[in-house]
Parts: structure tokens; sequence; C-alpha cells
């Protein structure tokens, strides 16, 4: 098929499968949604599940924003602005799709993957490993350099500004989604306390 725009499917049935859970995505839904039919939806993927599981290895495993990228990041101050960053970047795509309660379906969409996409736990969990390793990785950085105190302890910094980042937006999905301006006061605050004074 020419012209074959990929995109055109995934992000409307992104869209539709945030909205409703999986067995209410239907086939009619998909066209009205895509403006297609029923054949070039299932071109490539020949099942819905396959098709679901293309929406989620696109907009969960394979979403790499800018914040994750430590190339040329000088410190871990450097790296915290660009994780906000990568943040609010990411809330506003979700937000731009126009659907209710984009939050809270946020999370029941990985819910939905870990039941019908079968490697979703495992991938999910090594995702969730990565990032935690990412965090290590700058701290220790920030920690060689002297930017931060020498006592710090590395695995558990990591897990505090990963927990204080993914506690937050699980609660804050009940009502407007993430604070921002909270959880960037929170990190600051929290870099202040590991700040080593002595350093330049």
């Amino acid at each position: 098929m020419k012209n074959y725009d990929i995109d055109r499917i995934l992000r409307p049935a992104f869209k539709l499968f945030l909205m409703y859970n999986y067995e209410s995505v239907s086939t009619a839904k998909l066209e009205e949604e895509t403006g297609l039919t029923r054949g070039a939806i299932f071109f490539k993927y020949k099942t819905k599940e396959a098709l679901f599981k293309a929406v989620i290895d696109k907009y969960v495993f394979d979403f790499k924003p800018g914040s994750l990228d430590i190339k040329g990041v000088d410190s871990l101050k450097e790296f915290i602005d660009r994780f906000l960053i990568g943040i609010e970047e990411r809330m506003k795509e979700m937000q731009s799709l126009g659907v209710p309660s984009i939050h809270a379906n946020g999370f029941n969409l990985l819910y939905q993957a870990a039941k019908y996409y079968p490697e979703f736990n495992t991938k999910i969990s090594a995702m969730f490993d990565l990032g935690v390793q990412i965090w290590e990785n700058i701290i220790q950085e920030a920690k060689e350099s002297g930017e931060i105190k020498p006592t710090c302890d590395v695995h558990k910094t990591a897990l505090q500004f990963r927990y204080l980042y993914s506690g937050m937006a699980f609660e804050d999905s009940f009502f407007k989604g993430l604070n921002l301006d909270l959880l960037r006061d929170l990190f600051y605050s929290l870099y202040d306390e590991l700040k080593n004074e002595n350093s330049v």
C-alpha cells in the first residue's frame, strides 16, 4: 500500500485505548476515529491485539523524552531541569489528544496492557530499572565531581527522585494531573539537601 502512514492509525488508536477499555474498542470505533476502512487499519496489524501492542510499544516503550538523554549533561541540577522539561512535554502531548481524565486514563491504559500484552510486565520492569539506572549514573557523576556530598547513597537517592515523581504522578492522576510546580519544588529541595556546600 503506497503512502501508508502508520501514525494515522496508531495515534487515533492510542486515543481510543485511553478513552475505553481494550474490550470496548471496536473496529467501528477505529474506523470512525481514523477515517479509514477496516482493510486499511488492519493492513499491517492483522488483529486488534497486534494493534494494541503496537500502540503500547510506540507510546510507552519507545517513548524517549529528551530528559533521559544524559549526553552533554554537566550536572545533576541540569539533569533535574531536563527531566522536568521532558515531563512537561509529555503532559502537553497527552493533553493534545483531548481525552477526558487523561491522567487517570493513562494509568488505566497500563493496567490494560498488563492484561492484554503478554510481555508487558517484563518490558515495563526493564524500563523502570533503566530509569533508576539513569538517575544512578548522573548522581554518581555528581558525587565524583564534588557537586553533591560524598556521603550520598547513590541508589537510595535515585529511588527518592524516582518515587517522588511516580508517586505524585499516580496520586495526582485522580485529580487534575501531576502538579509539576510542586514536583519541581520537591526535586529542588532534595537537591539542596544533597548539594556539597564546598563545591564551586
